[in-house]
């Protein structure tokens, strides 16, 4: 009796292992498939990119560019997102004349890899294209620019940077704490420096910064003074679609949003999209 019972046992360990391992195997199987279903959806949006730049017509031409940016889109919302595949969406958007949503994706492409040179080419081109009156990103302050590099790191970056300049602060002055040498005193004091400007910028962006960058995506947005459809208009002209704002607050279906120059409006919440919604 007591073997039979070993047996069952023995069979049931079996049996629940099988199921594992079968679980593991479909879900691998269905991992290639999904993977092999968007390096096909890739691949039609490139030919689609292709076939638009050599199409005559205009109508044509607007439709295939429609047509890779929303199969490249569909790849990133299965939670492919890479600086690259941002930057295609992005620069199908502007072929298509989609101001918005290529400002939008030029600028997640660029939050995940600040240096990305295309994306940053394309989006000062797209940003060219919206009318005289919006307000662009201001300039870099003096400061900004001696640390320029900064904006050219990540915030995991800056933090490891800013953890490495304090070790070797420390190192330093602990040789000359030990050894009594002046000059490791004095080598320390620039990645102390260092270290100190980074914190300062951590808190200054974590102080200034009161909502999140966003970019209007429909043309002809209307802003009001209030959350309100019935609310006399902000500006004596609807915002276009590529506007970069901030937003400062979210009341029901409005957000009050800032512009680059200081003003602010209430737009309706669906006109615009998070940059940071990847």
């Amino acid at each position: 009796m007591v073997n039979k019972n070993r047996i069952g046992i023995k069979i049931n360990e079996c049996l629940k292992y099988l199921v594992m391992f079968s679980t593991i195997i479909i879900a691998t199987k269905f991992q290639v498939e999904a993977a092999g279903l968007l390096e096909g959806k890739i691949k039609q949006a490139f030919m689609a990119y292709a076939q638009a730049q050599e199409a005559t017509k205009r109508e044509d031409r607007m439709e295939k560019f429609q047509r890779a940016q929303h199969l490249f889109s569909h790849v990133s919302e299965q939670g492919v997102g890479t600086a690259a595949l941002y930057t295609n969406i992005g620069t199908a958007a502007l072929q298509a004349e989609n101001l918005g949503d290529a400002v939008l994706a030029f600028r997640r492409a660029l939050k995940l890899d600040p240096d990305h040179f295309q994306a940053l080419q394309n989006l000062q081109q797209a940003r060219t294209l919206l009318p005289n009156w919006v307000p662009r990103p201001t300039e870099e302050s003096v400061l900004d620019s001696f640390f320029i590099w900064r904006k050219s790191l990540s915030a995991a970056e800056q933090s490891g940077l800013a953890a490495l300049f304090f070790l070797l602060a420390s190192i330093g002055f602990s040789i000359s704490i030990r050894w009594r040498l002046i000059l490791a005193r004095n080598l320390a004091l620039l990645p102390l420096l260092l270290w100190v400007a980074l914190v300062v910028f951590y808190i200054v962006d974590i102080t200034t910064s009161e909502g999140q960058d966003a970019v209007i995506t429909v043309d002809d947005t209307i802003a009001r003074v209030a959350d309100s459809i019935n609310a006399p208009q902000r500006f004596s002209q609807p915002m276009s679609a590529g506007t970069e704002v901030e937003v400062l607050e979210v009341r029901d279906d409005w957000a009050h949003v800032s512009l680059f120059n200081g003003r602010d409006a209430w737009v309706s919440f669906a006109s615009l999209a998070y940059i940071a919604n990847l």
